[in-house]
């Protein structure tokens, strides 16, 4: 990047911040999802996965009843970054961070009015060597390295959540590529691939990568959805996080299904990503994402525009329920027993 590049230079994305009526519900969920809480003060609990975040997600209590999605939080590449954020309108000074890891810390609001968390000089964590999965040796047709060894995954239990690896929301459709182009033009951020409604043409979602020259980074860490039922603000469409493997993603799909928690959509593969997906409804209705073996990309790979149909979201994997567009557990098929979950404010 040009040393007078007037963009805040995000390096990572770190964090996802959430506000749930029942703090103790979620809490119980996102450990059996896979996540490990690290702290818990001020209303808050901070989860992390094994990887070297302190944290990768937080669970905040809120007081009226609603649910709320709250931002989330980057690692900037540079003290200058947060200068520069601390003189856009609506931004914090720089201060510390109270978070576990330290730092200095901005918090601005995006153009919809939207908390975003930038973060620079956090400690990161090291992990223990007992923490990291071993890592897993295929056989296939043509190449066989596991010789006399045996895949055994382990049983009932959680999967393995690495780090969290995008988050997306929903605002207007007509207020789609206003809100990217803020996007883009505030942070290193670049169109990967997006989705035009077929009927009208009109674009429903772009997926959206950190630009870092010819370093390969995730094919997308963030994603903006356009939708006509949104008339002011925002919607949360959904969260994910990176887990292991496809074993851990799918024996932690059995063990959430086991406790008796909701599933959405999967396991299935998508095309825009390729990652495997599994999504679970949390507690308050939010719905989560575990993900293995998703694409990287640079500045010389090609940006895709495709049809929003159900040959370019999965290759393989259930069909598409209505309630992964409306986000109402009531519109899953099948389901009885329809728990209640708070209102979004």
């Amino acid at each position: 990047m040009s040393q007078t590049d007037s963009r805040i230079l995000l390096d990572r994305l770190s964090y996802a911040r959430y506000g749930h009526p029942d703090l103790e519900k979620a809490k119980a969920f996102y450990i059996d999802f896979g996540l490990v809480p690290v702290l818990e003060k001020d209303d808050k609990i901070y989860f992390r996965g094994f990887g070297t975040d302190q944290f990768c997600y937080v669970a905040e209590k809120t007081y009226d009843g609603k649910r709320k999605f709250k931002g989330g939080g980057w690692i900037v590449q540079s003290m200058a970054e947060l200068e520069k954020a601390a003189k856009l309108p609506g931004s914090t000074p720089i201060h510390d961070y109270d978070g576990p890891g330290g730092g200095k810390v901005v918090i601005m609001q995006d153009i919809m009015g939207e908390p975003i968390t930038l973060i620079y000089g956090q400690e990161d964590r090291v992990p223990k060597p007992r923490e990291i999965p071993k890592r897993v040796v295929w056989n296939t047709w043509e190449d066989k390295k596991r010789l006399g060894e045996f895949q055994r995954p382990d049983r009932d239990m959680p999967s393995k959540v690495h780090k969290l690896g995008h988050y997306g929301f929903e605002v207007n459709v007509d207020k789609l590529h206003g809100v990217y182009d803020w996007y883009s033009q505030t942070f290193n951020l670049k169109k990967t691939d997006s989705l035009f409604s077929a009927q009208n043409n009109k674009t429903v979602m772009i997926f959206i990568h950190i630009d870092k020259g010819k370093e390969f980074v995730d094919h997308h860490n963030i994603f903006i959805a356009g939708s006509p039922e949104i008339k002011e603000g925002i919607k949360a469409h959904h969260t994910s996080f990176e887990v292991d493997d496809i074993d851990s993603q799918v024996v932690g799909h059995h063990y959430l299904i086991r406790k008796g928690y909701i599933s959405v959509f999967g396991v299935g593969r998508h095309v825009l990503g390729s990652q495997i997906f599994d999504y679970w409804f949390d507690p308050s209705g939010f719905i989560m994402e575990h993900y293995v073996d998703g694409d990287l990309v640079n500045e010389d790979s090609p940006n895709n525009d495709e049809p929003a149909v159900a040959a370019t979201v999965s290759s393989w994997g259930p069909e598409i329920p209505r309630a992964f567009f409306t986000k109402n557990v009531e519109d899953l098929p099948g389901i009885t027993n329809v728990p209640t979950h708070p209102i979004e404010a």
